[in-house]
């Protein structure tokens, strides 16, 4: 087994959810980043990039970012 699947094992068993889940509501709904979402999950960065990358994460992050930034021209186009 890799380190990768003894992490995922280890935080399937503790959230009691699938590694989508955990990560999408880490890195998408929580909108955190690498470093503090992998210091929030107790698991290495690189391994947190890792299974942003299994899941297919990189794109629901583009979009919520994208998202905030035309919120955020609409903001700032009513000042």
């Amino acid at each position: 087994m890799t380190e990768y699947e003894l992490i995922k094992e280890q935080l399937e068993k503790d959230h009691q959810r699938a590694i989508d889940d955990i990560m999408y509501q880490h890195y998408i709904e929580q909108d955190l980043g690498p470093a503090v979402g992998a210091k929030k999950l107790g698991i290495p960065r690189r391994a947190f990039v890792y299974f942003v990358q299994q899941c297919g994460l990189q794109k629901d992050k583009f979009d919520l970012i994208k998202k905030k930034v035309l919120n955020t021209g609409d903001w700032m186009a009513a000042l």
